[in-house]
């Protein structure tokens, strides 16, 4: 892939091992094995030329069909494609054939991390990737995949992963999130750089999705003292907002108008701690999502709201696939499933609030933000999270520049 990005045009190319081993940074040794798996697989094709004293030269061609595959991957317009820059510096890393320990990369762990790369975002974050399609596109095993993540966490390429889960009420099967760490000397590019350096920030509602877990652990029992007082006059709706009298709820944004009794049933899995931390990073990513279109709605001075297509993607995202279309009179009837989104939605606001502000006070340009992601620190429940910031790097117009001047002034 590296000759190819670097001589697409230049073929056949004469190549000896020596240059191999400096172009693609690794050992001789292991250079000339990797020339000689590829003139075995197909992939190139050597032309041994004569006319000169001595051996004869030996130039390299890549074969038409893996031509016309890399043609396939190489982007038409480079400096439009996320990430390019990283994926040449990953490919010019010296690897090392030492264990797991080893500070440096090995090819391993490049072959993982540019598949990665392959479905990141602005930000560096990476969702909707597989174990199943991790292993199509990088040949490894789920064993192998899991000791990528170990050695790429350990040496902070990857700043953080949230492994998928499984639950039958609520998002279904999910598959791990992961958060590149793009200010890595391995994945930093030289210019035009977009990602600002991960901070640490705290958030006082980091924990809202726990604190809804344990909230609905407890009602069950809290509800019931009251339904035994009336005698059982009281419906399950009037019992569940006497019980929250009782019991610390998650500061919440507009709870009051949210009917907690029609969603208790969407978090009974109390004992899936995954199950939280999947739905935590779904409400984090709803929650950039607002926080960015609000910032941007004070910017540009237009209306930004969730589109149908947008919600119809959450309500998929939010159930799994055998209750997406269920009809029934049973859990899940058609007045639990849009209380749910508003729940998620109100969540997702109540963070937004809170990282808007901090946008504020950590003085980032917010006329320049394009992107925004809260990573997860750690497996543990936790109010801290990394804040990865994208920004516009070209230079404003004036109409941006007189709003800016504007707002910092107080007009």
């Amino acid at each position: 892939m590296k000759l190819w990005l670097e001589n697409g045009d230049s073929f056949p190319l004469q190549l000896s091992v020596q240059d191999c081993a400096l172009d693609l940074a690794m050992p001789p040794a292991r250079a000339g094995k990797v020339i000689n798996e590829l003139i075995d697989t197909g992939h190139i094709e050597p032309d041994y030329r004569f006319g000169q004293r001595g051996r004869p030269k030996r130039f390299i061609d890549i074969s038409a069909a893996t031509t016309e595959m890399l043609r396939n991957l190489t982007p038409t317009h480079p400096g439009r494609v996320l990430h390019l820059e990283s994926v040449h510096r990953l490919l010019a890393c010296r690897t090392s054939d030492a264990d797991a320990d080893s500070q440096s990369l090995s090819p391993a762990n490049i072959v993982f991390l540019i598949a990665l790369f392959s479905f990141a975002n602005e930000c560096g974050a990476v969702r909707g990737l597989g174990v199943k399609k991790l292993s199509t596109y990088t040949g490894m095993t789920a064993q192998r995949i899991n000791l990528q993540i170990s050695k790429l966490r350990r040496l902070k390429v990857l700043l953080s992963a949230i492994p998928g889960t499984t639950s039958g009420r609520i998002l279904g099967k999910t598959t791990t999130v992961y958060w590149l760490n793009l200010d890595h000397q391995f994945l930093k590019p030289s210019e035009h750089r977009t990602v600002l350096k991960p901070m640490v920030v705290t958030l006082a509602s980091g924990e809202i999705v726990c604190g809804m877990f344990e909230l609905f652990s407890k009602l069950k029992v809290e509800r019931k003292k009251y339904v035994e007082r009336a005698s059982g006059r009281l419906s399950r709706r009037q019992a569940t907002r006497l019980a929250l009298k009782n019991l610390c709820a998650p500061p919440i944004k507009q709870s009051a108008k949210l009917d907690f009794s029609l969603v208790e049933g969407f978090f009974g899995e109390v004992s899936n701690p995954g199950l939280r931390f999947a739905l935590q990073s779904v409400v984090d990513q709803i929650a950039c999502d607002n926080a960015l279109s609000r910032i941007h709605v004070k910017v540009t001075k237009g209306k930004v709201s969730m589109t149908t297509t947008e919600l119809r993607s959450l309500y998929k995202e939010l159930l799994p696939l055998n209750l997406q279309h269920k009809k029934t009179t049973t859990f899940p009837t058609w007045k639990n499933k849009p209380m749910l989104i508003r729940l998620v939605l109100s969540m997702a606001s109540t963070v937004a609030d809170e990282l808007i502000l901090l946008i504020r006070q950590l003085g980032i340009d917010a006329t320049r933000l394009t992107s925004l992601e809260l990573a997860q620190i750690s497996r543990e429940p936790s109010t801290d999270r990394y804040l990865i910031v994208a920004q516009d790097h070209s230079e404003p117009d004036k109409e941006t520049k007189i709003e800016k001047l504007e707002e910092n002034s107080g007009i």
